[in-house]
């Protein structure tokens, strides 16, 4: 026969059921800032396609137009098509030599910056994306967040997150303590630098300019030459 619990076994289940809620919402907090620290580039497969006649490619991807202009502005994106480089700068509405300030009509909102390239697509976040031509050719893409400021230990898992991704050496990341150290001593700014040649086919330099207490800004780089 089943014996019924006793009253002190009754109120502990209770105690028990009454912390789940809370621990369930904890879990998810947490796994909410580590999305948010670690997941500011995304890999992506294809271009957004849903644009006006004359506002994209016709493989979806960005052009720089008036038209072109206006869609980047509602829907805050802009991709990239370097899947066979050089890219002529002029089909895609861009001056022969030159520069490209995008950023939200509204301060604080994200752009977001895809670049497919012969082994895939990454997609990447910011508050401003800088486009620049020369010679008749698109040589970059950098996108900056500038609202967001890391911590020394975020900017460090950041790097080490990019270099794990995209095959960059672990060396590369060695002089990156000895450079915060050195700074914190002599209270001075710096810059620190990893790259890749190859980030799914496409250069990569992703550089940390850092205060000399390590808060640092996170510019990420492409170069199609």
């Amino acid at each position: 026969m089943r014996v019924p619990p006793t009253h002190e076994q009754l109120r502990r289940r209770k105690a028990i059921r009454s912390w789940i809620p809370a621990a369930v919402l904890l879990a998810a907090i947490g796994a909410a800032f580590t999305i948010a620290v670690n997941t500011r580039v995304t890999d992506v497969g294809t271009a957004p396609t849903a644009a006006p006649a004359g506002a994209v490619t016709t493989k979806g991807t960005s052009l720089f137009t008036d038209d072109g202009l206006r869609y980047i502005a509602a829907t805050r994106r802009v991709s990239i098509d370097a899947t066979t480089v050089p890219i002529p700068a002029e089909p895609l509405g861009l001056s022969r030599s030159g520069r490209l300030t995008v950023v939200p009509p509204t301060e604080g909102v994200y752009e977001y910056l895809t670049v497919l390239g012969p082994g895939g697509g990454m997609r990447f976040n910011g508050t401003s994306i800088e486009i620049t031509t020369a010679g008749g050719r698109l040589a970059t893409a950098r996108v900056e967040d500038s609202t967001r400021v890391l911590g020394y230990r975020n900017t460090l898992d950041l790097l080490r997150g990019r270099a794990a991704r995209y095959g960059i050496p672990d060396a590369d990341l060695e002089g990156f303590p000895t450079a915060a150290e050195r700074a914190f001593k002599a209270d001075a700014a710096y810059e620190y630098r990893i790259h890749t040649d190859d980030a799914l086919g496409v250069a990569l330099t992703v550089t940390a300019t850092c205060s000399g207490d390590s808060t640092c800004m996170i510019v990420d780089e492409f170069s199609f030459d």
